[in-house]
């Protein structure tokens, strides 16, 4: 079967939808329907359910999404192992990463890896901490990048990092004057919170999650875009790790205090890549780029 047919099929399986899914893959509905029907007919049985509103997949759809995400992944990687061999560099990477990495630091880290590896594609998507651990795992992601907790079978750390929840604000705000901040210090202050879960190694620290209870919000968004450009307009301040305002922070025009707690100040980030397949070779050398990325980060404070 041809590898076009099982990646349609794949995404087809993931979004539960012939339409979702050629617009993720970027192509017409139709040709998505056309590969899963030729699909259906070459082996015999449904692979979904089509049920109101969505697809489901059926028993032999199930075992079929277990081959395909183990051949394609062994061919991604194999394919890459020849290009290797020809001195040609392509693939595909597909990442899931905490979106204050998206912001700045993980789009220069892959803006450098591009000039080395121009012609791999990628697939970038930012996640919860908790979710991303799932989605490697599963096969949804080669690898991620997202606060330390315990691990499911099969990954392990490539890297990681200090990574703690502090005061953001800008450089002109009365904090900024203070080495590091007490949460009740914070609390005299207006309040802008990122909507969703915490990070889920959170609870190492109660005080914090206390503290985080009494909050009143004056702005609440699930945009880190929408929260920076609130700091920068003085709107209040927020709690977030330092690494999605790493150039506002150099410009001078915004100011990181970590909270006078020892606990929220262990959070670590960490590198997390799967033990139980092996990376397509792309995948494989920015994860290995991305590991170093991470401890120069650290290193330059």
């Amino acid at each position: 079967m041809h590898a076009v047919a099982l990646r349609y099929f794949r995404e087809v399986a993931r979004q539960g939808s012939i339409r979702r899914a050629a617009s993720v893959l970027n192509v017409a509905a139709s040709a998505v329907n056309r590969q899963i029907l030729k699909l259906e007919d070459e082996l015999g049985a449904a692979m979904f359910d089509r049920l109101p509103g969505r697809l489901r997949l059926t028993v032999a759809g199930e075992m079929l999404l277990h081959h395909v995400e183990l051949a394609l992944n062994d061919f991604e990687r194999v394919r890459g192992e020849i290009d290797g061999l020809r001195g040609v560099k392509t693939g595909h990477v597909s990442i899931a990463a905490v979106d204050s990495l998206l912001v700045d630091w993980l789009p220069r880290a892959l803006d450098g890896f591009r000039a080395d590896f121009p012609a791999v594609t990628y697939s970038v998507y930012a996640a919860a901490p908790a979710d991303i651990g799932g989605q490697i795992a599963a096969g949804d992601v080669d690898f991620g990048i997202t606060f330390v907790s315990r691990l499911p079978p099969g990954l392990e750390l490539a890297a990681a990092i200090a990574a703690p929840l502090g005061v953001v604000m800008p450089a002109r705000h009365p904090l900024a004057r203070r080495k590091e901040i007490r949460f009740d210090e914070a609390l005299a202050y207006p309040i802008l919170a990122q909507q969703g879960p915490l990070p889920p190694t959170i609870d190492v620290d109660p005080d914090f999650a206390a503290f985080r209870d009494t909050v009143e919000a004056r702005l609440t968004s699930n945009s880190i875009h929408m929260l920076k450009h609130a700091i920068s307009h003085d709107m209040g301040i927020a709690f977030f790790t330092r690494f999605g305002f790493l150039r506002e922070i150099a410009d001078g025009e915004i100011v990181w205090r970590p909270f006078a707690s020892a606990r929220i100040n262990t959070l670590r980030l960490g590198l997390v890549v799967p033990t139980s397949r092996a990376l397509p070779f792309a995948a494989s050398a920015f994860a290995d780029r991305l590991a170093t990325a991470l401890r120069a980060l650290e290193a330059a404070g």
